[in-house]
């Protein structure tokens, strides 16, 4: 069955069921009536089939999958804990993975969940790899009977329980065995899995997606009927119209609701990042003296008070972040200082000779084009400010987030703006400045001729396959150090994420211990829905 065919059969119904939910919600501004619990909440767009493999490679489409999906661990609200599998060990040469795989768990279809799966699932992502984590560090999976499972590493990988078991979604074998390219497979038997929601309705369209629950699921109750994921434009009004339930709101709009009576406010961890981008194909970007000089030209604590409204923390030189256990304090600061920065300039001869405003550098004029993303012009803005005060010309290029994005990947810009997620927990995530790809995970620096460092590559390889704690933390202490003074990378501000939730519909939100699956910032944490209460009648 085809997808068009998938959606048209229920379309219809679900339109009419999410039209009378508006107009009650419209009415009283309260909570669902009638027997059923329909959740709605506030989401990103369309994010495309929600299959493992067919959903958009950024934070939304993770997640929008992984309401029919399981991994072997997860987090709650406390941090880790076992989901599929009801527990594991490591052997002790930290080569050796067993889990012990929960017995009664079954697939959408009511087919049992076995060791087997999972075996299937990282040998398949090994010929079909997954965006969301590399399965290159694993050796051989053994099934040893149907509820127990080994893992064979090539090498020690300290990360391998939060980044792959707790971000890799297990396969049903009996349906992905015979998929020759997941990609394009969007079968209705592609979102079979072993998750708390089966999907009833996905209309691309109006990108809204309609889940039920799964009566079945193993580990525990899901305390609402129906999951409704749709986007607003004005996600504050619609949750006070009662049109929406929950919702990611910028700092000041969440902030506003905190004293409302129906409202619960929230706050998460600071895991995404704003920072530049340079491209070092340009000969003078690749400048570790005029990269200094931009970082200094640069007033963080301003741009987090005048344009982000205090929402934010100023970044930090090391590409960690300050509240992570791994940071390291002792690292180079740049704070706001132009003559020092105006003195790097000078120290390299790039300083302006013909009294234009502009500098030069090896005969070429120190003007860019600043790549930005439509949401975030106001921060750009004052970065080409903090520049021209340094000698250096920026033409602000306003392109949506989505195009940001690639261009920086395929090298497509000279120095651009972007903020995104994934940088909570485990540094692992330093990986998007190392150049061997010889290492644990697949990694590269997005943009350009890239920025090799030898000694960092080195040290933060070893970083990964280093068991001792005190060790381990030495290694990323230099790897902080090497990134602080090369600056390939230059972090502008760490933001603060809010929520909002009507507590009178459904209590129980958070934000996840170092994001949801790699380190995304939402409240919309699959197991909130099983450990929440719903509050409505």
């Amino acid at each position: 069955m085809r997808l068009h065919r998938f959606f048209s059969r229920t379309l219809i119904m679900v339109l009419v069921a999410s039209l009378m939910l508006t107009l009650v919600g419209c009415v009283d501004n309260g909570p669902n009536t009638g027997e059923e619990r329909v959740l709605k909440m506030d989401f990103s767009g369309n994010m495309g089939f929600p299959a493992m493999y067919t959903t958009a490679s950024n934070g939304p489409g993770y997640v929008v999958m992984h309401y029919m999906f399981d991994t072997l661990v997860w987090k709650d609200d406390q941090g880790e804990v076992n989901l599929l599998a009801e527990s594991y060990s490591l052997s002790d040469d930290s080569l050796v993975y067993t889990f012990k795989l929960r017995d009664g768990v079954k697939f959408h279809d009511g087919t049992p969940f076995t060791a087997e799966d999972v075996k299937f699932t990282f040998d398949y992502t090994k010929e079909h790899p997954y965006q969301w984590t590399s399965t290159s560090m694993v050796k051989e999976v053994r099934v040893v009977d149907d509820l127990t499972v080994e893992i064979e590493l090539e090498n020690p990988y300290v990360p391998f329980i939060t980044d792959v078991a707790g971000n890799l979604p297990i396969l049903p074998k009996h349906i992905f065995e015979n998929v020759e390219d997941p990609t394009t497979y969007t079968e209705e038997d592609a979102l079979i899995g072993t998750g708390p929601f089966k999907l009833e309705s996905y209309d691309p369209d109006a990108a809204v997606y309609v889940f039920v629950k799964n009566p079945d699921y193993y580990y525990g109750e899901v305390q609402v009927d129906k999951l409704i994921l749709a986007s607003y434009s004005n996600p504050k009004e619609a949750l006070l119209a009662g049109e929406i339930h929950a919702a990611s709101l910028s700092y000041p709009e969440a902030v506003s609701l905190k004293d409302h009576e129906k409202m619960t406010f929230i706050e998460g961890q600071s895991i995404q990042i704003g920072r530049l981008f340079f491209n070092f194909a340009d000969p003078a970007l690749a400048v570790k003296e005029i990269r200094q000089a931009i970082s200094y030209s640069i007033d963080r604590e301003a741009i987090v008070e005048r344009a982000l409204d205090g929402s934010a923390i100023p970044g930090t030189a090391g590409f960690v972040h300050p509240d992570s256990p791994w940071y390291n304090p002792d690292i180079r600061v740049y704070n706001y200082d132009v003559d020092k920065a105006k003195e790097l300039m000078a120290s390299v001869g790039a300083v302006d000779t013909d009294g234009d405003g502009i500098a030069e550098y090896q005969g070429q004029k120190l003007s860019y084009e600043l790549l930005v993303g439509d949401k975030h012009t106001k921060v750009s803005e004052m970065i080409v400010s903090y520049l021209q005060d340094i000698g250096i010309e920026c033409v602000v290029k306003v392109a949506e987030d989505s195009t940001v994005k690639s261009n920086i990947s395929e090298g497509k810009f000279e120095i651009a703006f972007n903020r995104h997620g994934t940088f909570g927990g485990d540094p692992k995530y330093m990986a998007c400045l190392a150049t061997n790809t010889a290492g644990a995970i697949k990694v590269s620096i997005p943009g350009g001729k890239r920025w090799q460092n030898i000694e960092f590559d080195e040290l933060f390889y070893a970083s990964l396959q280093e068991p001792n704690k005190e060790a381990r933390q030495a290694l990323l202490d230099r790897c902080q150090e090497i990134v602080a003074e090369e600056l390939p990378t230059l972090a502008i501000y760490f933001p603060v994420n809010a929520a909002v939730y009507n507590h009178t519909v459904f209590d129980g939100f958070y934000f996840t211990p170092d994001g949801i699956g790699s380190g995304i910032p939402f409240i919309y944490n699959k197991l909130c829905l099983i450990s929440g209460r719903w509050q409505g009648k």
